[in-house]
């Protein structure tokens, strides 16, 4: 189903709001959960072991979200 959503990214929060703007840039819908930011609006902070926060895309776009990862990590490669 193109309704529904699945994870490219789970790490910094930083690194997901980047994330984020990349898929705009390139007309990509998303949705970043940003778990420390939910466990404070709870009333109890904590982070968790894989991350502070999640990017998913709907799977029609998935595919292409993923090339835009690894142009974003060849380019973070070259860099170093």
């Amino acid at each position: 189903m193109d309704n529904e959503i699945k994870k490219i990214y789970s790490g910094s929060v930083v690194n997901a709001e980047y994330i984020g703007s990349v898929l705009a840039d390139n007309d990509i819908q998303y949705l970043i959960r940003n778990f420390r930011q939910e466990g404070l609006v709870a009333g109890w902070a904590a982070g968790t072991l894989k991350g502070d926060a999640s990017v998913y895309v709907f799977e029609k776009d998935y595919d292409r979200a993923m090339l835009l990862l690894d142009e974003i990590n060849a380019a973070e490669m070259e860099g170093e």
